[in-house]
């Protein structure tokens, strides 16, 4: 997505450091007074405090105690609701920097008739939440805990993706530093067969990032990241994730379809996801993620009902998160619950992980947005731990695959993609070696656009035409296909340029402004409604591309576009 919306935060990252100083200051000063017994006043009679309502008095939760994360929690008020009241959940950890509150449900906004709320909220570990009912000028009037019976090891925020040429990679997130295993039971067995994690679990901290926002604001612990590789599944197996003493839920995932496989299928492309009740960019609630939410998705309710994918990317701009590590928490917990378990599921960088003043790995060429503060100065820490290419030892941020007859390529928009530049030679690379026998179709996929129509996005479009101009003829030398992105929270398709369809699919939540579009010889179609492209794999000949998009006016899901893309 666009940078422009994060003036406010680049204020308050400038801030902080002379905030923290003061702060230091102030507690050293405490300490030299309080220290001085001769000088310090006789301390006198404590004052007067009103006695704390009973926990849970005016609200509930059932059950007040989940059995896996993402397990739905139905919450419950005893109060005349007022203007401004919340349910607020805070973190019961209180160790880290982030104190704020992790989710709210405003009270205000939600039918009169109703006192209660249901919704999905991850495993944060560290004991779970305290669920608090405060009035508008910030009073606790009752708490009650929501905890978890797994305790902190749960495996949550799983996924499954392609590794190797044939294998799958089962990925998840625990507070233990244990290596886990997968336990796979194929379809008739009784017995299933284990897979242990062969690498040593990774973390992050605070220091690990570039920026005062993600180091000293939004960070929490992340816990720890594991993968364990394991063979290609057949339909119908199941697996569970163990850590520890805790185990997952069961997962049964479609099984990665082998290269050269003519098997007819569907993939589910989309880019700039975000998660739900996060206000664009984490900017409106600090990392407080609202509910009802702002930004309601029924074209992900489809998506996740579509029974014909089997393969969901995502190119970029994944969770918004931007500093707020709980933010990345409840992702995962929720790409789980939608597609990420169901079917493979592959992503790559956007300027949203990346981009950041201050990245000491960061690029910053004469033209475009690289030098801002998207990520909210992560600059990538959180997503190439979380979302790694194989064990994770290494940050890699291009990156290519077969699925079925396609091959994919995921490149780096955020990167150096300019000629001469490494990923420049191994994209160069790549594409001349792809084996047309097996994948006779070959798309690409990067976080930025080439092409698109709406004015006002000059610093985008400086982007755009470097795009164009170093890594467009690589595209047409080798005759790829399809070029998608996303980027703009809009919809766009284009005539064959220089042998190329070029789409542009980045509102699956959020959505431009107004559009006033140029007139171009290559523009083919534009919609400004939420929605997502289902890529059809009929055969060696034909591809069929779908944009499900949101129909106001029937308040439904319906095909906003179709279109087909052919070779003898």
């Amino acid at each position: 997505m666009r940078p422009t919306s994060f003036h406010g935060t680049h204020l308050l990252l400038v801030m902080v450091p002379a905030a923290l100083l003061l702060s230091t200051l102030f507690f050293a000063i405490g300490l030299v007074i309080t220290g001085c017994s001769g000088n310090s006043p006789t301390p006198g009679p404590s004052p007067a405090t009103t006695a704390r309502p009973t926990a849970g008095s005016c609200v509930s939760v059932s059950p007040a105690e989940l059995e896996h994360s993402y397990d739905p929690v139905k919450v419950t008020w005893h109060e005349s609701v007022k203007e401004g009241d919340i349910i607020a959940f805070s973190l019961k950890n209180k160790s880290d920097p982030f104190q704020g509150d992790a989710f709210r449900i405003i009270l205000s906004a939600l039918d009169d008739s109703t006192n209660e709320y249901q919704l999905n909220l991850v495993n944060p570990r560290g004991g779970g939440y305290t669920v608090s009912y405060r009035t508008a000028d910030g009073t606790e009037v009752c708490s009650t805990d929501l905890t978890f019976a797994q305790g902190d090891d749960e495996p949550t925020q799983a996924y499954v993706t392609v590794v190797g040429d044939d294998n799958l990679q089962v990925h998840w997130v625990s507070a233990s530093s244990e290596q886990g295993s997968v336990s796979h039971q194929r379809p008739g067995t009784t017995t299933p067969t284990r897979y242990d994690e062969t690498s040593r679990p990774r973390t992050y901290n605070g220091q690990d990032m570039c920026s005062a926002l993600a180091i000293f604001i939004g960070f929490r612990d992340p816990g720890y990241f594991h993968s364990v590789t394991i063979p290609n599944l057949e339909p119908g197996s199941v697996i569970t994730i163990h850590n520890a003493a805790s185990v997952s839920r069961s997962f049964s995932p479609h099984p990665r379809i082998p290269a050269s496989d003519p098997t007819r299928h569907s993939v589910a492309l989309l880019g700039d996801l975000g998660v739900n009740g996060n206000h664009i960019s984490g900017a409106h609630g600090l990392g407080t993620m609202e509910f009802p939410p702002p930004d309601p998705s029924p074209s992900l309710v489809h998506l996740q009902e579509n029974e014909r994918l089997r393969l969901t990317i995502l190119y970029g701009d994944l969770a918004y998160a931007n500093g707020y590590g709980i933010i990345w928490d409840q992702f995962g917990a929720e790409m789980e619950d939608r597609f990420a378990m169901r079917t493979p599921f592959v992503t790559s960088v956007g300027n949203h992980e990346y981009v950041s003043t201050g990245n000491p790995e960061g690029w910053y060429p004469d033209f475009g947005n690289y030098d801002q503060l998207d990520s909210g100065g992560e600059c990538g820490v959180p997503f190439s731990h979380r979302y790694p290419i194989g064990d994770g030892s290494k940050a890699n941020y291009w990156f290519s695959f077969d699925f079925g007859l396609v091959h994919y390529v995921m490149m780096s928009t955020e990167h150096n993609y300019l000629n001469g530049s490494a990923q420049h030679q191994w994209l160069e690379d790549d594409l001349a070696n792809v084996d047309r026998t097996k994948t006779p179709w070959v798309i690409v996929t990067g976080h930025r656009a080439m092409y698109q129509t709406c004015k006002g996005f000059q610093l985008d479009q400086e982007v755009a035409e470097h795009l164009i101009s170093d890594v467009g003829p690589l595209l047409t030398k080798n005759r790829v296909d399809v070029f998608v992105a996303g980027h703009y929270h809009l919809y766009e398709r284009t005539a064959a340029i220089n042998g190329v369809v070029h789409v542009l699919a980045g509102s699956p939540r959020l959505m431009e402004g107004p559009c006033e579009r140029m007139k171009t010889p290559w523009y083919r179609k534009g919609l400004l409604t939420h929605g997502y492209v289902e890529l059809d794999v009929v055969n060696s000949s034909l591809l069929n591309f779908t944009y499900w998009g949101y129909n106001a006016t029937l308040g439904s899901i319906t095909v906003q576009d179709a279109f087909y893309v052919s070779k003898p």
